[in-house]
């Protein structure tokens, strides 16, 4: 998918959805990143859409030296609720 598909699928949920940011991969659309007040929402290729919480967790992961360490991350939740429909 083209980035103006995916422009105008989150425009047509009507949630006020601000997107700050695409990755493509090559022209086409491989993540887009956008947010609805507090509520971060991830989309992948397809569409399929998943949330998190603004607020950072804390997680205990191994670091490059395989050393566990703490680090700080928005842990992903699938949501069907913003999944994009695509004409």
């Amino acid at each position: 998918m083209r980035t103006k598909d995916f422009e105008k699928a989150i425009d047509a949920l009507n949630l006020g959805i601000i997107i700050d940011e695409v990755k493509l991969r090559h022209s086409d659309v491989r993540q887009v990143t956008a947010h609805q007040g507090s509520k971060g929402i991830v989309w992948d290729e397809n569409g399929h859409a998943f949330t998190t919480s603004l607020k950072k967790d804390i997680y205990i992961a191994p670091n490059e030296d395989g050393v566990w360490e703490r680090v700080k991350g928005y842990p992903l939740n699938r949501n069907k609720l913003y999944d994009l429909k695509f004409e």
